[in-house]
């Protein structure tokens, strides 16, 4: 054994060497915790921001044609209302159909539908519309802060309309669905493709 030495058990040569190799592992599983947190954290936020800024998609009838818009603004949860051209409904309830052939889009109300009061109320959707805001109370007053759930009330309101519907029926929608209490309206449309 001559140009090889071995060294012996307890000799510096041989610690020194066990040292370097177990710093060198330990440096190799190390992981920092901290970053890591730090990565998660910023990923988790991300994450819930792009939740909230998802595009909303809205339930759309066979008889209706929304119109089209360059808007990108987008919009919040709401109740939706959709007047088709043969009904509106709320929820993807219907409300009240329109009389005639929805061929013809005419949008006429029955005459029991039609309160007989200044802005013209359409009764059924009063009714529904009112039975909405109702049940939001019921369960905001079994909040455990009731008046803290009632603040919550937006009283939005998605019109999602046919393009063909006249103003006049829209604005009755819009004065009715007022009285209930929804404040804010928000009507839908379809998004144009870009060029």
């Amino acid at each position: 054994m001559s140009g090889l030495s071995i060294p012996q058990p307890g000799s510096s040569a041989s610690s020194h060497r066990r040292g370097r190799a177990r710093r060198q592992r330990n440096r190799a599983f190390s992981l920092q915790l901290t970053s890591m947190m730090d990565v998660l954290i910023i990923i988790v936020i991300f994450l819930l921001k792009s939740y909230g800024l998802s595009i909303m998609q809205v339930p759309q009838e066979d008889k209706m044609t929304l119109p089209v818009s360059k808007s990108t603004e987008v919009f919040g949860e709401g109740i939706i209302l959709m007047i088709a051209k043969d009904q509106i409904s709320v929820d993807a309830e219907p409300v009240v159909q329109f009389v005639g052939d929805w061929n013809e889009a005419k949008f006429e109300l029955p005459e029991d539908a039609k309160a007989n009061e200044l802005g013209g109320r359409i009764l059924p959707v009063y009714d529904v519309l009112k039975k909405k805001k109702e049940e939001f109370d019921a369960l905001a007053a079994r909040a455990p802060n009731p008046e803290e759930a009632r603040k919550k009330w937006t009283g939005e309101l998605l019109v999602q309309a046919d393009k063909e519907v006249p103003y006049d029926v829209i604005r009755r929608v819009m004065f009715t669905a007022g009285l209930v209490g929804f404040k804010q309206f928000r009507l839908t449309v379809e998004k144009q493709a870009e060029d």
